[in-house]
Order: C-alpha cells, then structure tokens, then sequence
C-alpha cells in the first residue's frame, strides 16, 4: 500500500501546471489579503484569512482530488494496474492519502503563514487551521470518489468548485431550507471555528458528523465504481 501512495504521490507532483495552479491559489490567497492590509494599514486578521483559505481550500482540494482520483482511467493506466493483479480496492484508496498529502502540506503552510503574519491567538490558529485542512481535505475525499465514480476529472472539478463557491453559500442563505442548511458541507465546516448564525444550535459532533457523511458517500461511490467497473 505504501508502494502505491508513493507512486500516487508522484503522478500528482509531476504534473507540474496543477501544482503551479493550486500553489497560486493558496499562496497567492494569503499573499493578497496580507498586502492590502499592509497597504490599507490595518495588518490583517487571521480569522478572516482563514474564512478567505477555506474558500481556497476547496479549489485546491477539488483540482487535486479529482485529477488523483480520474487520472490513471483518462489516460487508460488503470486497466494496466489491475491486469497485474493489484487490489482495486487498494489502487482506489493510495490516491486519497496522496491527494491529501499535497493539498493539506500546501494549506498547512499557507495557516502557519498567515499565523505568522497577524499573531492569533493559539484558540483562533486551532479552530481556523482546523475549519481550513478540513475543507481541503472534504473536498478532496469527495473529488477522488466522484472522478472514480464518472471517470472524469475535469467535469468533477467544475461541479465540486460550482458548488461550493457559488451554490453552497446561496443555499447557506435561505431562511426556508431552515435547518437542513446544516447538510451543507461548507455550512457544517464553518461549525469547527465557532461560527454563529444558523450554527448557533448545531453540536460539533453534530458537525462533524455530516462531514464525515459527506466523505464516505464521495469514497463509496468511488469505490463501488472501482470495484464493478469492467476493464
């Protein structure tokens, strides 16, 4: 299993323009927001940097996660890997530690960085960094199944990123869904730095819980697919 991590790992890192990609957007994020501080003379706000990263978290997540998870059956790989007589179930989930090893390493950088920067308390860097990582890692949980799931990395890329930064928060807003707004990945990820609202009545177990719904039904449905799939 590690073999395969490792070799999962590589295929992410040499496929430089993705990496460029994301590292523009998670560094570029907490560069951005700290010079107009710097210029607007207010220095920044570590709890509004994170609330930036955890929109940034879910780009990158999702740019990763499904090019972990759709790469090898694109480009017909997969159908070799199981020719040798791998576990599918082992090839299918090396990609999720890989996916998660570049997305978390990049937005752990990304919150010390900005910790850095604005001096937080150490209550604040714990609740941001943990809402930031667990919106890259969600992302990127669900992303490697759904691209498992429709053998398509780049329409999963474009749904995943639609929904959560254009649907998700429209749907956060609506009175009318009351508190079946607490599915909402995004709504229940903001539950972990304390968010008030319509969380004020959502537990953190409760919270967590619906995050780790929402991962094992994307890692499921990839996984059912990898395991079914004719080749």
């Amino acid at each position: 299993m590690t073999r395969l991590i490792r070799a999962d790992l590589l295929k992410l890192r040499r496929r430089t323009g993705m990496m460029a990609v994301v590292a523009f957007f998670v560094f570029g994020a907490v560069a951005a927001y700290f010079g107009a501080g710097f210029f607007l003379d207010d220095g920044g706000d570590f709890d509004t940097a994170t609330g930036v990263l955890t929109l940034i978290a879910s780009v990158a997540g999702a740019i990763i996660g499904a090019t972990a998870g759709g790469a090898d059956i694109e480009s017909g790989v997969f159908r070799d890997l199981v020719a040798t007589g791998r576990s599918r179930t082992a090839l299918f989930f090396s990609r999720v530690p890989a996916a998660w090893i570049i997305t978390l390493g990049m937005l752990a950088i990304a919150v010390v960085a900005s910790a850095l920067l604005s001096s937080p308390s150490l209550g604040s860097f714990l609740r941001g960094g943990a809402q930031v990582l667990t919106s890259g890692a969600l992302t990127a949980a669900v992303c490697v199944g759904l691209a498992a799931l429709t053998g398509k990395s780049g329409p999963v890329m474009g749904i995943a990123l639609a929904f959560q930064l254009g649907i998700a928060p429209l749907l956060a807003q609506l009175d009318v869904l009351g508190d079946a707004r607490w599915a909402i990945p995004a709504v229940a990820i903001s539950r972990l730095d304390g968010a008030e609202g319509i969380l004020a009545s959502l537990p953190l177990a409760g919270a967590i819980g619906i995050i780790l719904a929402w991962a094992l039904a994307g890692l499921g449905s990839g996984l059912w697919k990898t395991r079914t799939q004719e080749i």
